[in-house]
């Protein structure tokens, strides 16, 4: 009986591992309106983005977005570099971002790593705007739900930092986006929850079958 009900324990525990990271598979990009053209660049990295943020995304570059204004997520590769709100502009085959962190802790941040930082004219660092008591910074973004090196000039430290930084395309509304997303894709985050939630239920499952085992054993051989 003990055997029996390890075996069926197991069983369950990788059924809930496998739904939880099924959705880390790849799968190809699907373009809409391919006929007219509209999201298909051969220029373009199409091929889906994995990286320290986000898993098997579908990159939106530009022309795969209506041109507008849009509020959006942006996540950080840093708790110390906190991006609170994001806006996205695209207009005229050119994707800006404005950024507003939690702090005013960074004087600058240059689009690249912190070694390029260092070498680069500072004419090219970006200059916070404090005007709304928090650092606010307005980026270039290549493509949404892609990684991008954001390095970070500290105050206090006066120093440098690697940064990654993603926007991510939550938020949007689908009929702006004019090709279709991988619906697998996600970011490190909801892993990592998933994970936590694995871990939850097989605790709960290996309580639950010593107590089923504590009253069989109970009831069958005393």
């Amino acid at each position: 009986m003990k055997k029996k009900t390890v075996a069926l324990l197991f069983c369950i525990l990788c059924v809930l591992t496998f739904a939880f990271t099924e959705s880390a598979f790849a799968e190809p990009v699907v373009l809409k309106n391919s006929e007219t053209g509209k999201g298909v660049e051969v220029q373009r990295d199409r091929s889906l983005q994995d990286g320290t943020l986000v898993y098997s995304m579908t990159p939106v570059y530009p022309e795969d977005l209506k041109e507008g204004k849009y509020d959006t997520e942006a996540l950080s590769s840093s708790q110390f570099f906190n991006i609170t709100d994001a806006e996205i502009t695209n207009s005229k085959g050119r994707m800006s971002a404005v950024i507003t962190l939690s702090s005013t802790s960074y004087s600058y941040v240059y689009p690249g790593t912190a070694a390029e930082a260092e070498t680069a004219d500072k004419a090219e660092w970006i200059t916070a705007d404090e005007s709304s008591g928090f650092g606010q910074f307005s980026l270039d973004v290549e493509a949404l739900n892609k990684e991008m090196s954001c390095a970070a000039f500290s105050k206090k430290k006066q120093k440098w930092y690697d940064r990654d930084i993603v926007f991510l395309t939550s938020g949007i509304p689908e009929d702006a986006i004019l090709i279709d997303l991988s619906e697998n894709g996600g970011t490190i985050a909801d892993t990592q929850d998933a994970a936590i939630k694995v871990i939850y239920i097989a605790f709960a499952i290996i309580i639950a079958g010593g107590i089923l085992n504590f009253f069989i054993k109970r009831k069958y051989y005393e």
